[in-house]
């Protein structure tokens, strides 16, 4: 994908801010690379900049930005409740953050037909947390669209488009740690490596990568303020919605709450009859597998009353793809996320229309 797509013809718009801009336009030809990602962000914060706010809230390894897109719907008012949705924090996962660029789309560009979900609630997205694990796994020298198995690794260039973890060297030289394994709750339990050659490696200790203690600085800002509604993090590929616990076999005290969030979202692929569509089930997440350190454990532990795992599918039809799906299919997957998502957010808008009370203590020693 050429960066010149995301600029399209000069229009006019005073409420848009600047009167004359190129206004970015959202692709589903292929996927974004890093650079893409950032140059789209700044283009609607650009053209949008009295609706969208960027962050750098850190820097990986490598040193690239890891950015927040903070959207609202303009009016001023602070202290809006917020939905928190992170993406990319696996490097070959890559419909996660194009997903996740969608639904950015949806509420900054397509404004009008979604401002109500905006109405109360402000949203802050991280839409790539592992910027340079995803890059790494696009830099194989034969870069194809094709299902790829990772389960099947059979070459050198397999194993880099199906590179997991983010790139930070450890000393006996095997490099990364699994940046969802690395969060303080419960770190270490489950399916959570000691070895640092393995895929799932924990880390040396808790929030030791520069991503997972930029994301965890945000998620405890976000509770201390008592903000943070809903925190839902991206991944593939199960076509699953996943609820807390994955470290305990053990459900969430207001599981039903959250059973009932997931369901609308499944719930309305469902009544959307679409020509082709995934077919999602609701579970709590250590009936996938226990593991500790995981983003949505930790975001519940601290006080976020809503704490989602999306596990996007895996397959269309005959054709299974696992972590990055061939071009031709990401407008219908983001789509369908998108109907999915919007259903969701109302859901949690009706649940939780204000933010009284106290949400649970902030335990920065986890």
């Amino acid at each position: 994908m050429s960066l010149k797509l995301f600029l399209v013809t000069l229009f006019i718009s005073g409420s848009l801010g600047n009167p004359f801009w190129s206004r970015p336009q959202y692709q589903t030809d292929d996927y974004y690379t890093y650079e893409e990602i950032q140059e789209y962000l700044k283009g609607l914060a650009g053209s949008y900049g009295n609706r969208v706010k960027l962050t750098d809230i850190g820097k990986t390894h490598q040193d690239r930005n890891l950015t927040t897109i903070t959207i609202s719907n303009g009016d001023g008012r602070r202290g809006k409740n917020v939905i928190f949705i992170d993406a990319g924090i696996h490097g070959r996962e890559w419909i996660t953050h194009t997903s996740a660029l969608n639904i950015i789309d949806q509420l900054v560009v397509n404004f009008e037909a979604n401002k109500e979900l905006l109405k109360d609630y402000d949203w802050v997205i991280l839409p790539l947390v592992n910027a340079d694990g995803y890059t790494y796994s696009r830099s194989g020298k034969v870069f194809t669209d094709e299902a790829i198995n990772c389960g099947a690794l059979n070459s050198k260039d397999h194993d880099i488009k199906c590179w997991r973890k983010n790139l930070r060297p450890r000393r006996n030289g095997c490099v990364g740690t699994d940046i969802n394994r690395n969060f303080g709750y419960a770190w270490g339990k489950g399916d959570s490596s000691p070895y640092s050659c393995s895929i799932t490696y924990k880390g040396p200790y808790k929030f030791s990568e520069p991503e997972s203690q930029a994301l965890q600085k945000v998620l405890l800002d976000l509770v201390s303020s008592r903000r943070g509604i809903l925190y839902l993090t991206l991944h593939s590929a199960l076509a699953e919605i996943l609820y807390p616990w994955s470290s305990k076999r053990i459900n969430a005290k207001n599981y039903k709450e959250h059973k009932e969030v997931a369901q609308a979202g499944v719930d309305a692929i469902r009544n959307a009859k679409l020509k082709s569509s995934s077919n999602y089930k609701v579970l709590p997440a250590h009936k996938l597998y226990l593991t500790g350190g995981s983003t949505s454990d930790y975001a519940y532990k601290i006080g976020f009353p809503l704490s989602l795992i999306w596990e996007l599918p895996a397959k269309r039809g005959n054709l299974k793809f696992e972590f990055h799906p061939p071009t031709k299919l990401i407008k219908e997957l983001v789509d369908e996320t998108w109907i999915a998502m919007r259903a969701m957010a109302k859901k949690v808008i009706q649940k939780y229309p204000n933010r009284k009370k106290s949400i649970g203590l902030v335990k920065n020693k986890l």
